[in-house]
């Protein structure tokens, strides 16, 4: 077996490695422009969110209509988001996507449990402040992940 300062041709040739890197690059860009959400998909997830986060203060079959309206919502805006970018995303780029989307993801979780709380402890006219809230936490909190995760995908995080 023949060492690569045996064989000068099989040294690796920095302009060649300077052109895959430039190319890898450049599918980068590529792919994270592909990856943009369209505008109006986080108002509409937001809207989703709200449904299934206020659906506790509708009391039943209220509930059960705006848990499947929310659930149906985000399903549609999945496949959606899938048909115009071609792209299904399954992992976070870097690091700071995921904890953002942690954080959404727990507010979302949280905000459910009180939810549940002011219905269970008949103070179901409050519960639209935790939809509410759901609403705007989804809308910025989810706009906010995306660009985090436009970043990272742009820097090969």
């Amino acid at each position: 077996m023949e060492s690569d300062s045996e064989n000068p041709e099989r040294r690796p040739d920095e302009h060649a490695a300077r052109e895959a890197l430039s190319a890898l690059d450049a599918d980068r860009q590529v792919l994270a422009d592909r990856t943009r959400t369209p505008a109006w998909y986080y108002p509409l997830l937001a809207l989703s969110t709200a449904l299934l986060i206020g659906s506790p203060g509708a009391g039943m079959p209220g509930q059960s209509v705006l848990v499947v309206f929310g659930c149906l919502g985000i399903v549609f805006l999945s496949l959606a988001y899938q048909r115009i970018t071609g792209l299904t995303v399954t992992r976070m780029p870097g690091p700071r996507t995921l904890v953002a989307a942690i954080v959404l993801g727990v507010t979302v979780v949280l905000l459910l449990g009180v939810s549940f709380a002011l219905a269970a402890t008949g103070h179901r006219s409050w519960v639209w402040l935790t939809a509410a809230a759901a609403f705007a936490a989804m809308w910025i909190g989810g706009r906010l992940c995306d660009r985090l995760f436009d970043r990272e995908l742009r820097r090969g995080r």
